[in-house]
């Protein structure tokens, strides 16, 4: 009696790259595309914003930090509250004015985030829209956590850790499988720099292995870095969006020289880090936190003193200077829009190449 045949290891790998692109294929594309436009967000928020993002002008010198914030904390009025002011330039949404978050009640559905900008020089309010209102807002939530909450950002992270497996499984496909290991002259440079010549079916399996193995390594630490970020608890912090709500500040002490509000905090920052430049203001719980070029510290508003926060490393930053720029500057950023778009060939020339086999 014949023994059944058992499939090889090439044969496995691929039936495992298959299904795993089959599966989770149209949601990385997914999630590629809409890396791809926040990689852009710059220009983009320039246009949405308008007015809003132009200082009245740029020539001018700007305010002092702390009259900068005095300038926010006038419209954190009633129930709205401030939640962060950064300086023209820095924050997760880096225009060329001071960018104001705020939150205020909105009914059942919770707290409103609301968008603000000033101008530098003069201090004049800009504009002011609610967040949830710019496309940027939407493509970011839906890049995070496919506009499903919590769910949603298990789901991406999931997605994140599929695709890693999906990328080992497609360079273990790609690998010289004859004896010699590809050594003989050229073998590498075909391999990487296979010929285009031939019908249609194979220009689009060239394409497919060819783009994954030029952007593997990218793409193995955006997936990588967007599982993290999807899954803050890994790397030791909340999630991080906006701001949370600011706190009402303690009673104070007689003994006490009350803070009343941020740009007094500003202000105690500045001084107690002598050189430091100001780069934002956040609210963190009933205190505030403020951020220099030297480091970060928290003004308690009860007594007024000032803490230095501890220097340890930013794990949650340097994910997302990787997931966003690869840390690389304007080059990384570049990558990372390739490697965005490319998640969209892969599933599109992917199933063409699944389809024609099922003919």
């Amino acid at each position: 009696m014949p023994r059944p045949v058992r499939p090889s290891w090439r044969k496995i790998w691929l039936q495992l790259h298959l299904w795993l692109g089959l599966t989770i294929g149209a949601v990385a594309a997914l999630l590629g595309v809409t890396g791809a436009a926040l990689v852009v967000k710059e220009p983009w928020l320039r246009l949405e914003l308008g007015a809003m993002a132009r200082p009245v002008d740029p020539a001018a010198a700007p305010l002092p930090p702390d009259l900068q914030v005095q300038a926010a904390q006038a419209i954190a009025t009633g129930p709205r509250r401030l939640l962060s002011v950064t300086a023209p330039g820095i924050g997760p949404m880096p225009v060329a004015t001071v960018l104001v978050l705020l939150t205020e009640p909105a009914g059942d559905g919770g707290p409103r985030f609301l968008v603000a900008t000033f101008d530098p020089a003069r201090g004049d309010l800009l504009g002011i829209r609610p967040f949830e209102d710019l496309a940027f807002a939407q493509v970011l939530d839906l890049h995070r956590a496919l506009a499903g909450g919590p769910i949603g950002a298990g789901l991406v992270a999931v997605v994140g850790v599929v695709l890693c497996l999906s990328l080992a499984t497609g360079a273990c496909l790609w690998w010289p499988r004859r004896p010699d290991g590809g050594r003989r002259p050229g073998a590498w440079r075909r391999r990487l720099l296979p010929s285009l010549a031939g019908p249609w079916h194979r220009q689009i399996r060239v394409l497919h292995v060819t783009a994954g193995i030029w952007l593997l390594l990218p793409l193995a630490v955006v997936a990588v870095t967007g599982t993290l970020l999807a899954r803050p608890d890994l790397i030791g912090g909340a999630r991080r969006g906006l701001p949370p709500a600011a706190a009402a500040p303690p009673v104070p002490d007689d003994a006490c020289v009350a803070v009343p509000d941020a740009a007094t905090a500003v202000r105690l920052g500045l001084a107690a880090s002598q050189s430091g430049g100001f780069l934002g203001v956040m609210a963190a719980g009933p205190g505030w936190m403020v951020t220099t070029t030297t480091g970060r510290l928290m003004v308690d508003p009860g007594c007024g003193t000032v803490k230095a926060m501890p220097h340890g490393p930013d794990l949650h930053g340097v994910m997302n200077a990787l997931h966003g720029r690869l840390m690389l500057g304007w080059p990384g950023q570049v990558v990372a829009f390739l490697a965005g778009l490319a998640l969209l060939v892969f599933y599109v020339t992917g199933l063409v190449i699944w389809l024609r086999r099922r003919r």
